[in-house]
């Protein structure tokens, strides 16, 4: 293993205990840590759960696409929400996601990070990540949701070869990057985030995504 692995210990390092990140679950090799986290829903799993994965086989992106990621390269996450709100809010939730990916970007790195409609994270050279929300809604209300988050971090340039319009930290700053510290910087600043939307605040989240966002007004 030539990757310095995802750890729960040095992604809770210096946390508090908030609702997103209460629990989390590091693995080395899942088909889909968003199928792991809503499988873990059926079962009862509380609000929170986060769920980090090396490798996974079945990954999805926008429109079911197949998200590539070579292993122990990338942040690969879900998170169970169990959200009691208007499922008229559910958009928000992606929003949330994609913002506190960009801002974690920011945060650890410096790099420039923005958003392309209606959940991509981009730069000057192309995709960096993306946010994907599954919902599962019962008799008009929310049973609970799964955000799941890809961000590409340390794949070389060489590996990018093999995927289109992508891009990655590393190959953007020329460096690798500690993905725990990325990921503790992330759970914090959606957990900040989820509590503005669970307490009635979604125009803070809206205003913050529009303000992220590269495509207002064009065609995407």
């Amino acid at each position: 293993m030539s990757y310095r692995p995802l750890s729960e210990r040095e992604i809770n390092r210096g946390r508090s205990l908030e609702t997103v990140g209460n629990r989390i679950v590091c693995l080395s090799t899942v088909g889909s840590t968003n199928d792991w986290v809503k499988a873990a829903a059926v079962e009862g799993a509380a609000e929170g759960l986060a769920v980090f994965a090396e490798v996974q086989t079945a990954g999805r992106g926008q429109v079911g696409r197949r998200w590539i990621a070579p292993p122990g390269t990338c942040l690969l996450l879900s998170i169970l929400l169990r959200p009691q709100f208007s499922p008229d809010l559910l958009p928000y939730l992606t929003m949330l996601g994609a913002c506190a990916m960009a801002d974690a970007v920011v945060d650890v790195t410096g790099l420039s990070v923005r958003l392309k409609w209606p959940n991509d994270a981009i730069t000057d050279r192309g995709k960096v990540g993306g946010a994907l929300a599954e919902t599962s809604i019962v008799d008009g209300a929310i049973e609970y949701a799964v955000l799941g988050i890809g961000l590409n971090v340390n794949l070389t340039r060489r590996a990018l070869k093999e995927i289109p319009g992508a891009t990655s930290l590393q190959a953007e700053l020329g460096r690798s990057v500690n993905r725990n510290r990325l990921a503790r910087s992330f759970l914090a600043g959606l957990d900040e985030r989820y509590r503005l939307l669970r307490s009635g605040h979604p125009d803070a989240i809206l205003t913050e995504w529009r303000d992220r966002l590269s495509t207002l007004g064009e065609n995407v």
